[in-house]
C-alpha cells in the first residue's frame, strides 16, 4: 500500500500520485521506508536524493525519510519578488517515476497561496491607500480655502500699526512745533484804512495788503534778528501808517503791542516807513496793520487774542507806544553872493566868501535817551521809548533791581524827559519766579524737603529724599517745570523706618 504524505490518504501500490493534491505517494512498507543506503547516506524514496544519517526530511523534495506518521511537508513559499510562472499541467498517475513526481510536488508547492492572504488582499490594501490619499488631499485643500477666506476679515479687524496710540503719547500733550520766524496779518483783527480818501481804489484794503506782502521779507529779517537775543519772543503789534497822496509814508508808529520790544519795534518802523503806494490826487489816509510775529505754530491764536484786547483798550487820545516820523529835508542856508567881476574895479582883488557850514539836525528825545543808555554796558538790553510829551518808557532786561534803578535814573537825567515809566524786567526776578514754580511742583509731587536754586539756565538741587527713585524724580520735575538744566544734585537719600516715616 501507498499513502499521500500530505493528506494521508492511502492508495494501491500501482498509484504514484495523490488524486486530491497531486503529491507523490510513498510506500507504507517498513522495508521500503528504510530505503537503500550507500556510502552511509539515506536515499529519498520520492526523489532519490541523498540525505545524511539522522535526517528525517529530504532536503530536495521535503518528503519524510522515516516510517513515523507523516506530517505535511513544509511547502516552499514564493516571495512576491520572484517572477510567477504558469503552473504545469498535472501529470497523470501513470506518469513517470519518482524523479518526475518530485518535480510535480515542487511546482505545486511553489503556487500555494501567500501567507499574507493572496493577491486579492494586496489589491484591497492598494485601493485603501488610494482612497486615504484622496481624502487627505481633499481635507488639505478645504483647510487652505478656509484659512484664505478668513484672512481678509482678520486683517480688516486688526488695527494698523500706525493707528495704535501709545498710552504715554496720548497722555502727554503735544508741544507747539517750531515753524521758524513767521510774520502775518491777524486773521481776527481787520486791516483798517481811515481818512477822506479811504474809499479810493488806490487806498483800498487790497492795496494795503499787497504792500504788506511786498514788505514781509524785511519784517521777517527783523524778527529773526530779535529772536537771536530772545529765543521765545512772540509779539503782536498794531502798526499805524500815515500815507501821503504821493504814495510815501510820512509817519509810522506802533500804537500798542503784546510784548514791548524796543529793538523789534524800531526795526519794524524803519522797514514800514520805506513802503510806497500808488500816487493819486486824493487826501492822506491812515492804515492800521495788525501784525503777528510768531515762531511756533500754536502761538498765533494766543497772540491775536492778546492784541485784540490791547487794541480794544486804546483811546483816540492815547499816545503810541513807539513812533517815528520821516525826517524832513534840512534846508541849506543861502550862500552870500560874490560880487560880480564886472562891477569890481580891476585894481581891487575879488574877495571870496566862504560858505557857512551846514548845521546838524537836533537829535530827538528818543535818540538822546538811548544814547545815554548805550553809554553803560549794563544796559545793552534796554530800550527807551519817548512820546511827544517827554514821557519815556524803558523796556528790556537788566541783571537785578540795582541795575534797574540805575537805568531809570540815567533816563530821567536826559534833558527833555518829563517822566520815566518802568517796564523793565530783571534776570534775578525771572530766576526767582522760575525757582518758585519748580519748588511748588516738587512739593506737589510729594518732595517737600527738596530745595532748588536757579541761576540763569542752571538749577541746583539740595535736601533729602527717601529713595534713589525720588532723587531722580526731583531732577525730572525740575527740568519739566522751567527751561533749566540740573547742573548740581546733592540731594541726600535718607531711608525711612519700616513704617515709611
Amino acid at each position: 500500500m501507498k499513502r499521500c504524505p500530505s493528506c494521508d490518504k492511502t492508495y494501491p501500490d500501482s498509484e504514484t500520485f495523490c488524486e486530491t493534491d497531486g503529491t507523490a505517494l510513498v510506500g507504507t512498507d517498513p522495508a521500503f521506508v528504510g530505503a537503500t543506503r550507500s556510502g552511509g547516506g539515506i536515499e529519498c524514496p520520492v526523489c532519490g536524493g541523498k540525505a545524511e544519517p539522522g535526517e528525517v526530511i529530504c532536503n530536495f523534495c521535503g518528503a519524510r525519510l522515516t516510517n513515523e506518521p507523516a506530517a505535511a511537508p513544509s511547502a516552499t513559499r514564493r516571495t512576491p519578488s520572484e517572477p510567477s510562472s504558469p503552473q504545469p499541467t498535472r501529470l497523470s498517475s501513470s506518469g513517470p517515476g519518482p524523479a518526475q513526481s518530485g518535480y510535480t510536488q515542487r511546482v505545486t508547492s511553489e503556487h500555494e497561496p501567500y501567507e499574507d492572504g493572496g493577491g486579492g488582499g494586496g489589491f484591497l490594501r492598494g485601493l485603501a491607500y488610494v482612497v486615504a490619499a484622496l481624502i487627505a488631499l481633499g481635507g488639505g485643500a478645504w483647510l487652505a480655502l478656509h484659512l484664505t477666506s478668513h484672512q481678509p476679515a482678520q486683517e480688516a479687524k486688526a488695527p494698523a500699526p500706525s493707528q495704535v496710540t501709545s498710552p504715554v503719547a496720548a497722555a502727554s500733550p503735544a508741544a507747539p512745533a517750531s515753524i521758524g520766524p513767521t510774520v502775518m496779518l491777524a486773521s481776527t483783527i481787520p486791516l483798517q484804512v481811515t481818512g477822506e480818501s479811504a474809499t479810493a481804489p488806490e487806498r483800498s484794503s487790497t492795496v494795503m495788503r499787497n504792500a504788506f506782502d511786498a514788505g514781509k521779507p524785511a519784517l521777517i529779517d527783523a524778527y529773526s534778528h530779535a529772536l537771536t537775543a530772545e529765543s521765545d519772543l512772540k509779539d503782536g503789534m498794531m502798526v499805524r501808517l500815515r500815507i501821503l497822496p504821493d504814495g510815501t509814508v510820512s509817519k509810522a508808529s506802533v500804537m500798542t503791542s503784546t510784548s514791548p520790544n524796543p529793538g523789534l519795534d524800531a526795526e519794524v518802523i524803519k522797514d514800514v516807513s520805506g513802503w510806497t503806494f500808488t500816487p493819486f490826487s486824493g487826501k492822506e489816509v491812515e492804515a492800521d496793520y495788525p501784525i503777528i510775529f510768531v515762531n511756533k505754530s500754536g502761538d498765533q491764536a494766543g497772540v491775536e487774542t492778546d492784541l485784540s484786547t490791547k487794541v480794544a483798550a486804546l483811546t483816540p487820545a492815547e499816545a503810541p507806544e513807539y513812533s517815528a516820523a520821516t525826517p524832513s529835508v534840512v534846508s541849506t542856508p543861502a550862500v552870500a553872493a560874490a560880487p560880480s567881476p564886472a562891477a569890481t574895479p580891476r585894481h581891487r582883488p575879488r574877495r571870496e566868501v566862504a560858505a557857512r557850514p551846514r548845521s546838524k539836525p537836533t537829535p530827538s528825545l528818543y535818540e538822546r535817551v538811548n544814547d545815554a543808555l548805550k553809554a553803560n554796558r549794563k544796559f545793552g538790553r534796554v530800550k527807551g521809548y519817548a512820546n511827544n510829551s517827554g514821557e519815556v518808557t524803558l523796556t528790556g532786561t537788566v541783571f537785578d533791581d540795582k541795575d534797574k534803578a540805575l537805568a531809570m535814573s540815567t533816563a530821567r537825567n536826559v534833558p527833555g524827559v518829563t517822566n520815566v515809566i518802568d517796564a523793565l524786567s530783571t534776570d534775578t526776578g525771572k530766576w526767582a519766579q522760575e525757582q518758585a514754580t519748580i519748588q511748588q511742583q516738587l512739593a506737589n509731587a510729594g518732595l517737600p524737603k527738596v530745595t532748588v536754586k536757579v541761576i540763569g539756565r542752571d538749577a541746583y538741587l539740595d535736601g533729602t529724599v527717601k529713595t534713589d527713585l525720588e532723587k531722580q524724580r526731583a531732577v525730572t520735575i525740575t527740568q519739566a517745570a522751567a527751561p533749566v538744566v540740573v547742573r548740581g544734585n546733592v540731594i541726600t537719600v535718607v531711608p525711612g523706618n519700616m513704617f515709611g516715616f
